[in-house]
C-alpha cells in the first residue's frame, strides 16, 4: 500500500537535501586554489582601474606578482592553516586607505570573512548580495563612503554584531524582515545620513534583543515611533531618531518599568505632537534628551529636568546663576523661541495671543506672527513648484501684490481682505474669515505648508485633491476648524497624524466616540474611489502596486503577488528546514529517504505480484469449474449413480463429476465428509408454487467467458405423476453462481411434484419396477426425514432423471389428502432453513 503524496514529498526532500549539499561543497571549495575564484583573486578584485593600480603599488602585497602570501598583505588577517592554500581570510581592514572603486561580488567567495572595514574610502555603487550573504560576518563598516542603491533587507550572518553604514546615500526601507538571521545578534546599527524611507517595523525591532545602539538620524523615515517594541529592548541605551518625518506622540511605553536604560534620546526635528510623557522620569541614566523643533505642546515634568541632562549647554554659566532653568536646556517653553530651540530662550511679544500662535515646545528661530495673508501666500509659493496653477491667474496677482518682506499694506487702494475672499477657490464668512479652500485638480505641485494650521484658524473645508502634492500631511491642521479634508489623488507619504485623526466631525469622524485615521485618507497600501473611508461604509481596499502614498484612488495591482498555494508554502518551509540542517544530518536524511523509497517500491511490487497471482489462480479455478460441469453432464447421461443404503456409505465428491466410489481419493476423513466446493459456492433460492402439470424437467444454462453466449440445454425424460388434484404444491430449487465476475453462471431448476411428503426410500421403491433407478447426488434427504437437513442443505438435489410413468399408489394419495396443510408448513420451514445458508461471494 502506498500513496503518491508522501512518495512525492520524499522525492522533494531528497532533491532539496542533495542540492543543499552540493551548494555547501561549492562554497567550501570556493577558497581552494582549484576553485573558480581563489582568495587571492577575490582580494585583487578590489583593485580596479588606474586609480586602483596606483593604490596597490603603495601597499604591501596587493598584486598578482607579489611573493607574499595573501595573509601577509596589508589589512588582511587570516586563520592560519598548514599551508597557504588552507589558510582562510577572516578580516579585511582598510579604513581611510584611499581605495577607490566598487565592492566586487567576488568577495562573496571568502566564506570565512568575519570583518570587512572600508570606512572612509571612495567606495561607490551598491552593497552586493554576495557580501550580505556571508554567514561568518561579524563586523561590517562601510560608513562615510559613497554608497548608493538599496539597503539589503537581510544579512545571513547570525553573528553580525556591528553594522555601520552611516554617511552614505543608501535608499530603501529600514529592516522589515523579522526572519533575517542578523537581528538576534546585532548590537549596533548606524544608518544616519542616508535616504531611507518607510516606517520603523515593530516586529523587526522586537527581534533585536541584544541591540544597544540604533541611529536612524537624518533620513526620510515616517510613521510613528514604535514605543512598545523599542521599550522592550532591555539593552538599548542609545536611540537617535532625529531629523526624520515621524509623527504622532512621544510614546509613553518607551519608558517601561524595569527596562528603561536609555542614556541618550534624540527625537528633535520631526513632526511629533502631543505632550512629553511623565513616564520618562524612569530614564534615571538619561544624559542627552532633545525634543526641540517638533509639534509638542504642554510643559516638561520638573522631575525630568536636572543638571545632568544636556549639561553641555550650561558649561559657561555659573552654577549660582538665577536665570538657569534646567528645563530650558531640553526645550524652550511654549510662547518662546531659541536659536536652536533650547537655552537661551526668548519670550514672544504679545502675551497670551502670542502663545496661541507659538504653542510648541522648542521653537527654533523667532516667534511666529501669522495672518491669513501669510498663510495663503505660503500655500501658493509652496505648491507652485515647476508647474503653473491652472484656472484663473488671480493667485499670481495676489502673491505679487502682497509677498515680500516688510510689506505693511502701504497701497491704500488695495483692500487686503477683499482681495483674499475674491481669490478663486477661496470662500469667506461674513467677517471675511477664510472658511474654505477648494483647489481640486489645479495642477498644484509641492508640499502642504504647516503654516495653514496656525494662520487660518477658521478654516472648515480644505480640498487639495487630484494634484501633484508630495511630502507629508502636517499635524498643524488640527488648530483649524476643519470638518472636511480631501487630499486624495496626490503623492503624499507617511501616515495621517494621530492628533489629526482625533478631530471630531472631520469627515464624519468621531461617530459614537470612535475615530479612524482612514476617514482622513486611506493608508499607504490601500485605496478606494474617494481615497478615504466613506461615511456610507465605503472601505479602503488593499493595494499591492508598491506606491507608498496615502489617499490613493486607483491601484494597478489588486492581487497580492506573494500569495502562494499550500503546496508552494510547504515546499518553501521544507527548503528552509533542509538548509538549517547540518551536512551530517543531511546525509542521514538522504539515507533514510533512500531506505524508505526502496521499501515503498518493494511493497508496491509485492502487492502487484500477489494481485496478478490471485487473478491467474481465479482464472484457473473458473476454467476447471467449467470443464467439470461439462464432464458432469456427460457422465450423468451415460451412467447411473450407485444406490447407497445409508449416509456413511455415500462418499463425497471432491470437485469432480461423479465416478465410482472406488475411484475417489480423499486427503482426509474431514474432506470426505464435507460438502462439494462447487455447490458451497452457489446460493440456493427456494420457491413454492402450484403447478397443474406433471412433467419433471431440468434445464441447465451456461454463459460462456467471452462475449458470445453458448446455450446448452440438457433434456431429461419426464415423469407422469397420477393424482386426483387439479393443483399440487411443488418445490423449485434454483442454484445460481455467486461469482463476482460475469464469466459464468449456472441456473438449474428442478420441479418436484408430489414428493414432499415421502422419503428417498419410498420414492426409490416406487421406481424399483422401472429400468431407470433414481440418481442421488448427496444424502441430504434422510431415509427417516422428509425435510432437508440444515447442515447438508447446500448439497441439494441436483437432478432427477429416468423416471417415466411411475404410479405412487394409494399410499401417496392418502398422504396427500390427509396432510396437505402440513406439507405447506413443511415447505415454508424448508424455505426458511435453506435461506439461512450464508451467501458466498
Amino acid at each position: 500500500p502506498y500513496h503518491p503524496v508522501p512518495l512525492s514529498l520524499s522525492i522533494c526532500l531528497w532533491q532539496m537535501a542533495i542540492n543543499n549539499i552540493m551548494s555547501h561543497w561549492s562554497r567550501s571549495n570556493s577558497e581552494n586554489p582549484t576553485a573558480q575564484v581563489t582568495a587571492k583573486e577575490a582580494l585583487l578584485s578590489l583593485v580596479q582601474g588606474t586609480e586602483g593600480k596606483a593604490w596597490s603599488a603603495s601597499q604591501s602585497g596587493w598584486s598578482s606578482g607579489s611573493p607574499l602570501s595573501v595573509c601577509q598583505w596589508e589589512g588582511i588577517t587570516c586563520k592560519i592553516g598548514f599551508n597557504d592554500s588552507l589558510s582562510k581570510v577572516t578580516s579585511i581592514r582598510l579604513p581611510n586607505a584611499g581605495l577607490s572603486g566598487t565592492i566586487p561580488t567576488e568577495l562573496g567567495q571568502l566564506t570565512y570573512l568575519e570583518e570587512f572595514n572600508l570606512k572612509g574610502n571612495l567606495i561607490r555603487g551598491s552593497i552586493p548580495s554576495e557580501l550580505a550573504n556571508l554567514k561568518q560576518l561579524n563586523h561590517l563598516d562601510l560608513s562615510d563612503c559613497l554608497l548608493t542603491g538599496t539597503l539589503p533587507n537581510r544579512f545571513e550572518s547570525s553573528t553580525l554584531s556591528m553594522l555601520l553604514l552611516n554617511e552614505n546615500g543608501l535608499s530603501g526601507h529600514f529592516f522589515n524582515d523579522e526572519t533575517s538571521p542578523h537581528l538576534t545578534s546585532i548590537q549596533e546599527i548606524r544608518l544616519e545620513n542616508n535616504l531611507l524611507t518607510g516606517t520603523i517595523h515593530s516586529p523587526t525591532i522586537l527581534q533585536m534583543g541584544n541591540l544597544n545602539t540604533l541611529s536612524l538620524s537624518q533620513n526620510e523615515i515616517s510613521g510613528v515611533i514604535p514605543g512598545y517594541a523599542l521599550g522592550s529592548l532591555s539593552n538599548l541605551e542609545y536611540l537617535y531618531l532625529d531629523s526624520n518625518n515621524l509623527v504622532g506622540p512621544l510614546p509613553a511605553n518607551l519608558a517601561q518599568a524595569g527596562k528603561s536604560k536609555i542614556k541618550e534620546l534624540w527625537v528633535q526635528s520631526n513632526a511629533l505632537s502631543g505632550t512629553v510623557p511623565a513616564t520618562y522620569e524612569r530614564f534615571d541614566k538619561l544624559t542627552d534628551f532633545f525634543i526641540d523643533d517638533n509639534r509638542l505642546t504642554g510643559a516638561l515634568t520638573p522631575n525630568l529636568c536636572g543638571p545632568e541632562i544636556n549639561s553641555d549647554f550650561f558649561n559657561l554659566i555659573p552654577d549660582d546663576a538665577e536665570e538657569k532653568n534646567y528645563c530650558d536646556h531640553i526645550a524652550c517653553p511654549a510662547g518662546s523661541a531659541g536659536a536652536e530651540g533650547v537655552y537661551p530662550c526668548s519670550s514672544c511679544v504679545g502675551g497670551d495671543a502670542a502663545k496661541l500662535q507659538n504653542p510648541y515646545l522648542g521653537l527654533r528661530g523667532t516667534c511666529l506672527h501669522l495672518t491669513q495673508r501669510d498663510a495663503l501666500i505660503t500655500l501658493y509659493e509652496a505648491t507652485s513648484g515647476n508647474r503653473s496653477w491652472t484656472g484663473d491667474g488671480d493667485w499670481d496677482e495676489f502673491a505679487a501684490a502682497f509677498s515680500g518682506e516688510g510689506w505693511t499694506g502701504g497701497n491704500d487702494s488695495v483692500d487686503e481682505s477683499k482681495m483674499i475672499c475674491a481669490l478663486s477657490g477661496v470662500s469667506c464668512d461674513g467677517h471675511r474669515n477664510v472658511i474654505g479652500i477648494s483647489l481640486r485638480n489645479r495642477n498644484l505641485e509641492g508640499s502642504i505648508p504647516w503654516e495653514i494650521g496656525l494662520g487660518l484658524p477658521f478654516l472648515e473645508v480644505l480640498d487639495l485633491s487630484d494634484n501633484y502634492l508630495t511630502g507629508y500631511l502636517p499635524s498643524d491642521l488640527r488648530w483649524t476648524a476643519l470638518t472636511k479634508l480631501d487630499i486624495s489623488g496626490n503623492q503624499i507619504r507617511g501616515v495621517v497624524p494621530p492628533l489629526l485623526c482625533m478631530i471630531g466631525e472631520l469627515n464624519a469622524n468621531g461617530d459614537e466616540d470612535v475615530f479612524y485615521c482612514n476617514r482622513v485618507a486611506c493608508p499607504a497600501g490601500s485605496y478606494n474611489a474617494i481615497g478615504r473611508h466613506g461615511a456610507n461604509g465605503l472601505e479602503c481596499i488593499p493595494c499591492y502596486d508598491g506606491n507608498p502614498f496615502i489617499g490613493q484612488k486607483t491601484c494597478t495591482v489588486t492581487k497580492n503577488p506573494n500569495d502562494k498555494s499550500t503546496w508552494d508554502k510547504g515546499v518553501e518551509t521544507l527548503e528552509k528546514s533542509v538548509e538549517s540542517i547540518s551536512i551530517t544530518w543531511q546525509f542521514a536524511l538522504i539515507f533514510v529517504m533512500m531506505v524508505w523509497s526502496v521499501s515503498v517500491a518493494t511493497c508496491c511490487y509485492i502487492r502487484y505480484s500477489n494481485l496478478r497471482h490471485n487473478q491467474r489462480k481465479y482464472q484457473a479455478m473458473q476454467n476447471t469449474a467449467e470443464s467439470d460441469s461439462d464432464d458432469s453432464d456427460e457422465e450423468y447421461d451415460e451412467g447411473e449413480m450407485p444406490n447407497y443404503q445409508d449416509d456413511e456409505e455415500q462418499p463425497r465428491k471432491k470437485h469432480k463429476s461423479y465416478k465410482d466410489p472406488a475411484e475417489y481419493e480423499y486427503e482426509s476423513e474431514e474432506d470426505a465428509l464435507s460438502p462439494p466446493r462447487d455447490l458451497i459456492e452457489n446460493s440456493i433460492e427456494i420457491k413454492t408454487s402450484y403447478s397443474t402439470g406433471s412433467q419433471l424437467a431440468t434445464d441447465a444454462e451456461y454463459e460462456s467467458d467471452d462475449d458470445e453466449t453458448e446455450m446448452r440445454r440438457a433434456s431429461f425424460s419426464g415423469v407422469d405423476v397420477r393424482h386426483n388434484r387439479n393443483q399440487s404444491p411443488s418445490l423449485e430449487l434454483s442454484l445460481q453462481s455467486s461469482s463476482k465476475y460475469r464469466s459464468k453462471s449456472l441456473v438449474a431448476k428442478t420441479m418436484i411434484n408430489r414428493t414432499m411428503g415421502y422419503s428417498i426410500e419410498q420414492v426409490s421403491k416406487a421406481f424399483s419396477t422401472k429400468a431407470q433407478p433414481l440418481k442421488v447426488v448427496d444424502d441430504s434427504f434422510d431415509n427417516n426425514s422428509p425435510a432437508v437437513k440444515q447442515s447438508r442443505s447446500s448439497d441439494a438435489l441436483e437432478v432427477l432423471t429416468g423416471m417415466n410413468n411411475v404410479d405412487f399408489g394409494d399410499e401417496y394419495d392418502r398422504g396427500v389428502q390427509s396432510d396437505e396443510e402440513a406439507m405447506r408448513a413443511k415447505n415454508r420451514r424448508l424455505k426458511e432453513q435453506l435461506l439461512d445458508i450464508p451467501m458466498l461471494s
